[in-house]
């Protein structure tokens, strides 16, 4: 009989299964992905790495790697699950769902009560307690409409850097951002950008940055290039008007503009005949609630209710549980008596701010009653989250 083991793994024992299952799963191939590189970026990225053995024989994996994250303005820890790859011969065994119970069991005793991933499938994820959110932005534009910034003076400069000689700046920049960003996360040591392969606009108004933007420039030859910004931050008009003006003096160089943005951002108001054309961007994120007891300090609306939680993937969540705003602030304490049933998906959508309530029900989320979902939604009024960081 095969004997089913799931543990950590590290050493070269890691480096071997994370270049084999991730890189037949998740890339093109033949060839497998350059192991050496692969090898770089695996011990740089400061993860947790687990596999499920049959015998011997690692045929599932998974990592999990430490961020801060925003959640109702509280800086929370978190996990970003990446690299879920299974044998093709293992699969529809349930260990992918094995291996993720006990890596949730890890994150929460590593004191992360919040978990994000990309899914590979939404539906899997969900019944795994994921919920989905707004998917980012990517937006196209012809630079030309931007040409009359160039005559305007914005009363600031932007210093072109390489990323890795802007790097640090950059980080501090979104640490600075984080707080004002709801589900905004940042890993704990460095993204996984290819730093070497991107520039960095650093935008600044006496001497104060007021925006970044990472960005290259690709194509089959010169004025027909796109000029692809896979992030564009801002926190002053000027920062964002200053950034737009350095993509219009590329007018002669890049045809098109590709933009990755925030499900909050409106770019099509930046700018009169802009013509944003959107576009699917890589896939929206998914994040559950992993330790329902370290919830508390979040800032809520007024109110108070309890319901019976359910989650059979992180058992110590199950329970009766009470949520109450006190002096603006999330308390969560146990309870005798429910107001409803809350499946996970259900408090994490509203933690999130993602779901109105109405539609618990008929997701089989829950079944909150029509006074329970209004103290709900002015406990959690909707918001629209934005992770950040791509893994």
């Amino acid at each position: 009989m095969t004997q089913v083991t799931i543990r950590e793994i590290q050493g070269q024992e890691m480096l071997q299964v994370m270049h084999w299952l991730p890189g037949y799963a998740l890339q093109s191939s033949p060839p497998m992905p350059d192991k050496a590189k692969r090898e770089e970026q695996l011990t740089q990225r400061g993860a947790a790495y687990m596999a499920l053995f049959e015998d011997e024989n690692a045929v599932a994996c998974m990592a999990n790697t430490a961020m801060t994250q925003n959640v109702r303005g509280k800086l929370f820890a978190a996990g970003g699950i990446w690299d879920v790859a299974t044998h093709p011969a293992a699969r529809r065994k349930g260990y992918a769902r094995q291996l993720l119970t006990r890596l949730l069991a890890t994150v929460r005793e590593k004191g992360q009560p919040f978990s994000c991933l990309y899914p590979f499938r939404e539906s899997f994820y969900e019944r795994m307690g994921y919920v989905s959110w707004p998917q980012p932005r990517q937006v196209q534009c012809d630079p030309a409409a931007l040409h009359p910034l160039l005559t305007k003076d914005l009363g600031g400069e932007v210093e072109l850097v390489q990323f890795e000689q802007g790097y640090d700046t950059y980080r501090r920049y979104l640490r600075q951002l984080q707080p004002g960003i709801h589900g905004m996360a940042l890993f704990d040591g460095q993204d996984q950008a290819p730093h070497n392969n991107f520039w960095l606009a650093l935008a600044r108004v006496d001497g104060e940055l007021t925006g970044v933007m990472a960005y290259n420039l690709r194509g089959k030859r010169p004025t027909e290039y796109t000029l692809r910004a896979i992030r564009f931050y801002y926190h002053t008009s000027r920062g964002k008007y200053l950034l737009l003006s350095w993509i219009a003096r590329h007018i002669d160089q890049a045809r098109e503009v590709e933009i990755w943005l925030p499900p909050c951002e409106r770019p099509e108001t930046w700018w009169a005949d802009i013509n944003i054309v959107p576009q699917s961007i890589f896939r929206a994120p998914m994040s559950r609630i992993v330790d329902l007891a370290q919830l508390g300090g979040m800032e809520v609306g007024a109110g108070r209710f309890a319901a019976a939680v359910r989650d059979p993937l992180c058992p110590w969540n199950e329970g009766t549980w009470q949520f109450e705003a006190v002096d603006g602030r999330l308390q969560v304490s146990t309870a005798r008596q429910a107001d409803c049933e809350l499946h996970i998906q259900g408090l994490t959508a509203l933690v999130y701010g993602t779901h109105d309530p109405t539609d618990f029900e008929i997701r089989g989320w829950g079944n909150p009653p029509p006074n329970i979902q209004q103290v709900m939604r002015t406990m959690f009024p909707p918001k629209q989250p934005y992770l950040h960081e791509y893994f």
